[in-house]
Formats: C-alpha cells, structure tokens, sequence
C-alpha cells in the first residue's frame, strides 16, 4: 500500500510552487543582505545632510529633519522637545500647562504665547526629570512639587531654549597690513545699520553684559526681502582692505543670506549665499576678494567676493556694506540643506588638488600593475625557463610576509633614493608585480589553448606579439578584476601618503580628508560629505564594470 504522503503523489503544480517559494527565499536574503550591507552608506547619505544640533542630541534619528522656513522671526521651536519622554510625562504635562497659564510672566510679545507655554511646559518636565529626586517622582506630593520648582527663572531659561531670533553682532574690517576697525559696535547695531527692503523688519538692542548684540525681527508677510545696509569709513586706505566679518547667531530658518560691498566705483557680490541655517551657537561671516589665501591649503573659512558692476561709492577710505536676506520657499529650504555641508566641505579645504593627486596616483597603479603582472604571469604561464616553478613558489612566499615587516625597510630604501616627501613611492612600486596579481593572471593563462599560441608563431609573430595580440585580449575580464582591486586600493590608500608625504599639497583625498578633520573647525556632518564624494567613484566604478570584476574572478582557474 503507497504512502498517501509520497513524493509521487504530488502533482507538477506542487513541485512548481516549491520551486518558487524557493525562488523568492533566496531573493528575500539577497535583499536582506544588500540592506544591512548598504546600511552603513544610508547612514553616510542622511548624516551629511543633517546640522550640528541633529547629531548631538539624546536620540539619534536616520532622516534628516525637514527645514522650515519661517515666516516670521523671532519664533517658537515647536520640535526641539519632540523626543521627549518619561514617566508621568501624561499626567504632568497638563498640570504645568495649567501652572504657567496662572503664572506672572511677561510672555514677549512677538511671539505666539500659547505656543510657547506648551513648549516650555515641555522643556520644564525635562529639567525637572534631571534636577527633582526620584523619591519625589513616586510620591503623593509630585505635583505640588513640581510646581513649586517651576519658577521665572526656569521658565526664562527654558524660553530661551526654544526661543528663535537672529542676532546681529559687531561688524569688522581688517587690512593686510592687519590694521582692524571695528565699523559696527556690538553695544550699538540697531543705530550702526538702517534697515530696509521690502519686507517688515526692525533691530531691537539687546544689553547683554557677555555679548551686545541686536535682535532682528522681521515678517515675511507682505514682502520677501530685508536689508541692512551702512556706508562705513575706514581709519586706512580701503584699497587695503583684506576682509570683512559679521558676528551673527542664526535663527534655524533657512533663508539664505547675500553680502554686497561697495567701494572704489566698483561693486562686489558674495559668491555663495550664507544660509540661516541651525542656532547652537555665534558664528563669524567672512567675506574676501581673491587673493593670496586662495592659493594656500589653509582650512577656507572665508566667502570669496567677485566684481559685478560699478558703484557710486568712490572715496578712498569709503565702504558700503549691504545684508541682504532674501524669503526662501520649501523646496529651496531642502535643496539648501541637501548642498549646505557638501559645499562648505568643498570650500574648506583643496578639494579638487587633493582630486587630481589622488587622479594621478590611480592612473599610474593601475597602469603599472597591469602592465608589470601581465608580463610576469605570462612568462610564469607559457614561457619555458629554467627555475620557473621555483621562482613562481618563491614569489608566492612573499604574500606570507607581512606589510609591517617591510615597512621600515621600505621606508629607508625611499629616503636614500631621494623620494620622500614625492609622489614616486606611491606609484613607482605598482611596476614591480605584486604576487597575487600575478597568481590569478597565470591562472587564467594556463588555460588558453597552445594551438593560439602555436597558430601565431607560424604566422611569425615573436614573443612580444603573441603576449600583446593574443594573450592580453584573451584575458580581458581579469585585468578588470585586477583593475578594479588596484583602482580601490590606490583610491583609498592612507598608510603610504601618511608616511611618504609631508607637503600638504601633495595630499591625496583620503589623508586630505583626515588632516581636513585634523585641523578644526569641521564638523561630523562636513566629513560625512567629504567622504561620501569621496567614495562615490569606487561606487560608480563597481557597479558599471561588475561584469568584468565577476566575470574576471570566476573564470581564473578554470581550464579547457
């Protein structure tokens, strides 16, 4: 009597059904797999888009926060207690609410006042979380409590946390022959600037004892555009003058900001607008013509100024000096956010020098190491010398040493050449094979018919011809395997220029990338963009010769 649970007493549409939940197992791995793989360059992609404030907080988030441009400033930050929580975060929330409704504060009045008692209420539980005893917070007495410690002076300190205002500092002019004046006086920006444009605007002093400044206070409402302008004169020949500096504190709302000076019948623009972009702390705009700095591999802190046109400001000590904020949209808010780190990384440090060496090195390994290993493992594979298979075991001995052993010797070898602090040492050793290159080109040459080989010598073609008409063609997809490994390797190379180099402007991308870290002044979201350009050649390169690379590594070793 059969078995009812047989195989055979499956239909052909069973074992199709089979057949294809297996398919899609394996396609749910791949995907699985090229998820958790891509991870850490998802990770890159969203960093280098955020702000400083996205990435020191409490609880981190993948996607970058949407950018709001504001209409009216100053204003509430209705997001900056997003994250919060706790135990009777529900039961208290209302109760504090309720307990600044009641309370004697003077609420400013520019500002949306039941806005800001929710948000403070928020930030209240919050520092109450980090300053009231845990006894308390099991207590009958939790409320009152609470209350009692909720007092003006919280409520300030609390409002001023999620409070949005752009600040206006002192305005500074110095020449090259480091001559400085100070053209706006921080105790006195709201008289040193006139306010103008379309758009409703006003400069309210503020004495702070720590650092004057000014509050502006404008309303996209009825317009899409503020100015502060001023002509300036200065104790020195204007003709002199180096750069100009503004000490400003952004209001995190995106409109982007565009400087103008005029002087000596001329106008100039800033090449890039300066965005309003985060509020943790004082930020110094610079503002320059092109000059010597330019040429240096100083650490670019400065926007470079460029001639648009004639002016009526032609006295030899005058300046006008216009600030110009312009009314962004949301698409912009995002466009700008997505370039903001991308563009200050590339104008922070030689981008492109660092670029073009690192150009150079790869193009000479790989020209190197292709041409070097085919030679090699074409006189392993198919000339007959004496000594052959023991130089060949030989040479695969040197990949069990490892590159620690060699490195000082190396290193000693260069200097006596006179090659340090040159490019030679990281791309004059490519021409000398290294074996395991070697050992996958001699694989794939065993295995080509000597009936080429002998066809093409009665043809007459020599040793040469046969080695760069036959064999090289024949084993094309592993140069590319071989290509590809060598473009990443020189691509990414670090120890060798780190030892080798001490110029900086020998630099290639990846240590100009670490003495960009190095130096200051560089945040974690401007190296993320750093080195996301930075690794987006390896990228592209993979996925559009990966036919080659796959093709390349599967057929070495094989033979008939």
């Amino acid at each position: 009597m059969s078995d009812p649970q047989s195989p055979r007493q499956h239909g052909s549409g069973y074992y199709r059904f089979v057949e294809f939940c297996q398919r899609v197992w394996i396609y749910v791995l791949l995907l699985v797999g090229s998820l958790i793989f891509a991870w850490p360059f998802v990770w890159m992609a969203t960093t280098s888009v955020k702000v400083d404030r996205e990435m020191f907080v409490e609880q981190m988030h993948v996607w970058p926060q949407r950018p709001i441009p504001q209409i009216k400033s100053p204003y509430i930050d209705t997001r900056y207690y997003d994250d919060l929580s706790g135990k009777h975060l529900n039961e208290l929330l209302p109760v504090l609410e309720a307990h600044l409704q009641k309370m004697d504060y003077a609420w400013p009045p520019e500002i949306d006042r039941a806005t800001a008692i929710k948000q403070v209420a928020r930030g209240a539980f919050q520092k109450l979380q980090n300053t009231m005893p845990v006894t308390i917070w099991d207590s009958n007495s939790l409320v009152a409590e609470a209350t009692q410690r909720v007092d003006v002076a919280m409520v300030s300190d609390v409002l001023g946390q999620v409070r949005r205002v752009l600040l206006i500092g002192q305005l500074r002019a110095r020449s090259y022959d480091l001559q400085e004046d100070q053209l706006v006086a921080p105790d006195k920006v709201s008289t040193g600037w006139q306010v103008g444009g379309t758009a409703e605007a006003k400069l309210v002093q503020v004495d702070d004892k720590s650092e004057p400044h000014a509050e502006l206070r404008y309303d996209f409402t009825r317009g899409d555009k503020v100015t502060l302008s001023q002509t300036f004169q200065t104790s020195y020949a204007i003709a002199r003058l180096y750069r100009l500096q503004l000490y400003l504190r952004n209001d995190d709302t995106w409109h982007p900001v565009t400087v103008y000076i005029e002087k000596l019948g001329k106008k100039y623009q800033a090449e890039q607008t300066y965005d309003l972009a985060d509020f943790t702390s004082w930020s110094i705009g610079t503002w320059q013509e092109p000059g010597p700095d330019d040429k240096t591999n100083k650490v670019r802190t400065w926007n470079l100024l460029r001639e648009i046109g004639p002016s009526p400001v032609t006295g030899l000590n005058d300046i006008k000096v216009t600030i110009e904020i312009d009314r962004n949209t949301q698409a912009g808010a995002w466009w700008s956010k997505m370039l903001r780190n991308y563009k200050l990384a590339l104008q922070h440090l030689p981008f492109w020098r660092y670029m073009a060496t690192s150009l150079f090195i790869v193009i000479l390994n790989v020209c190197g190491t292709l041409l070097s290993s085919s030679l090699v493992a074409y006189s392993f594979a198919r000339l007959q010398w004496p000594g052959r298979n023991f130089c060949f075991a030989l040479m695969l001995a040197t990949m069990m040493v490892p590159g620690q052993v060699t490195m000082i010797p190396l290193f000693l070898i260069i200097r006596a050449l006179g090659w340090y602090n040159t490019l030679y040492p990281l791309w004059v050793t490519s021409f000398f094979a290294g074996a395991f290159n070697v050992f996958l080109l001699r694989q794939f040459l065993r295995g080509i018919p000597r009936d080429l080989e002998d066809a093409s010598k009665i043809d007459g073609c020599g040793f040469w011809r046969v080695y760069w008409h036959i064999m090289l063609p024949l084993v094309k997809p592993t140069l590319a395997a071989i290509g590809i490994f060598t473009f990443m390797a020189s691509w990414n190379e670090f120890m060798a220029p780190l030892i080798y180099l001490q110029d900086q402007r020998l630099y290639p991308l990846a240590l100009g990338l670490f003495a960009f870290n190095v130096e200051g002044g560089v945040t974690t979201s401007m190296l993320m963009a750093g080195s996301l350009l930075m690794i987006t050649p390896v990228i592209l390169i993979f996925f559009f010769a990966q036919k080659y690379f796959i093709q390349g590594v599967t057929l070495t070793g094989m033979k008939g």
